[in-house]
């Protein structure tokens, strides 16, 4: 069985809830490193479950995933919380899209950010869905984030925003966010959340750290906005970029030393 120790008691991980990108995956090397690290786990009599938990699309992890070693996942949570796959059986979960409908338009926020704010910049539309409105919108502060939010809700309209990486803006409803999706997939799959495990890099994967009674790993590269987000909770922050990183947090207990790769190797 797969142990974890954090600063709450030790738990037995069922689910574990990744970033990709600058999380388990900057490169060939680094999906390598994790690919290793993850096939030793199946051999465990209880292996954990894998969930992607990323900003890119469906179709972009798809790609990704035919592109390189990374291990494929049981299941993907795309564009930021908004879309939910079962990769084991190939089917998207629309069940969780019931959950986002509400007081959300796409059409109306996507034409309030294009006429109201002249320095932002529409992402492609693979960067898209009918829950998901994303923007590049470059050095904002906090008072900007909020005469946003401001504008947003004078409209009438409920949304919640996600800013990262000083320019990645996305605008989901308000059930969205990649906290959210895991909690709901969790709940869904029958898997308590004391036995979830979750690692990221960026300001939007705060909300997985939020879960409560989840255990977390914050990588070595990881964003302040992260770091300052998940204080105080059940968190790791690793002294390692990265896979690496990872793998440092998930291997905190002697026992788990015979089932990692050396992860201080070049």
């Amino acid at each position: 069985m797969v142990t974890i120790a954090g600063t709450a008691p030790t738990f037995s991980m069922l689910l574990f809830s990744t970033d990709i990108d600058g999380t388990i995956f900057d490169g060939p090397a680094t999906a390598e490193i994790f690919a290793s690290f993850w096939k030793n786990l199946q051999a465990l009599p209880e292996p954990p479950l894998l969930a992607y938990n990323s900003g890119r699309s469906l179709a972009d992890i798809q790609d990704l995933l035919g592109n390189t070693i990374l291990p494929g996942p049981d299941f993907i949570i795309g564009g930021v919380g908004t879309e939910i796959y079962d990769q084991r059986n190939s089917q998207l979960l629309t069940d969780w899209h019931e959950v986002l409908s509400g007081a959300w338009s796409f059409e109306k926020i996507d034409s309030i950010l294009r006429a109201q704010i002249p320095d932002i910049e529409a992402q492609p539309d693979e960067c898209q869905n009918a829950f998901k409105c994303s923007w590049f919108w470059h050095d904002k502060s906090n008072e900007d984030i909020e005469r946003l939010r401001q504008l947003i809700a004078t409209a009438g309209l409920e949304a919640q925003i996600v800013y990262s990486s000083d320019r990645d803006l996305d605008l989901l409803p308000l059930a969205a966010n990649k906290g959210n999706a895991l909690r709901w997939l969790a709940e869904s799959q029958e898997l308590p959340l004391d036995r979830v495990a979750v690692a990221g890099d960026s300001g939007n994967d705060s909300s997985m750290f939020l879960v409560e009674s989840v255990y977390g790993v914050v990588v070595s590269n990881a964003e302040t906005s992260l770091i300052e987000a998940v204080a105080g909770r059940n968190v790791h922050l690793a002294s390692q970029a990265c896979a690496r990183g990872v793998i440092e947090g998930l291997t905190r207990l002697p026992e788990w030393q015979h089932l990692s790769p050396d992860t201080h190797s070049a």
